[in-house]
């Protein structure tokens, strides 16, 4: 059985089993006969992890755990993130901008320009990568990958002549996440935290 296969059967247990229609759960069983070993592995993971249980999860994960869960997320769906940007991450979230740059203790025009593919990548230090991802619970590669597709939305100058609006399109300008922080309205506690 290919993988996208039992990928697909393993979400229509987990659906199956959430609506709580056992009769469909048995029946993938009965009818994948050639996917039975993984997806009755898969089952049994699935009630020894307790994930049938809820758990209220603390307000803040470990980045270690949170590597740890992303990680066993990514083997048991073999699946990357299916978002195209940071903007999309964000939605996905249902949180707004202003709430992620509260969360973050960053200012909105700090966040924006993340969104807007502003902030240069190499930037980033390690530790803020790390806060950055951990916001979001999405590791550290995974939220690197989002801010280099978060490019800039290219505009046309209307006061242009038309001849330079054809050969020139503009965008934010490129910063460094450092240069970000000093020009945003942040409070000094709040530059300090991000710039130690």
């Amino acid at each position: 059985m290919n993988t996208s296969e039992l990928q697909r059967l393993k979400m229509a247990w987990l659906a199956a089993k959430e609506a709580g229609d056992t009769q469909t759960q048995f029946g993938l069983l009965r009818d994948h006969p050639e996917g039975l070993a993984e997806l009755s592995d898969f089952i049994a993971a699935y009630h020894a992890t307790g994930a049938d249980v809820l758990v209220e999860e603390p307000q803040t994960i470990l980045p270690v755990t949170q590597r740890a869960y992303q990680k066993a997320l990514e083997r048991v769906f073999n699946a990357e993130l299916a978002f195209a940007n940071l903007t999309e991450l964000r939605k996905n979230r249902n949180v707004s901008k202003v709430e992620v740059a509260r969360g973050l203790r960053l200012g909105v025009d700090v966040w924006n320009k993340f969104e807007a593919g502003a902030i240069e990548l190499v930037s980033l230090s390690r530790q803020q990568l790390e806060r950055l991802a951990g916001f979001f619970q999405v590791s550290t590669d995974q939220f690197a990958r989002l801010l280099d597709q978060s490019q800039p939305a290219l505009t046309l100058n209307r006061r242009q002549t038309r001849q330079a609006s054809r050969s020139e399109q503009q965008g934010p300008q490129k910063q460094s996440f450092a240069d970000a922080i000093k020009r945003s309205g942040m409070t000094k506690e709040d530059q300090e935290f991000w710039l130690q």
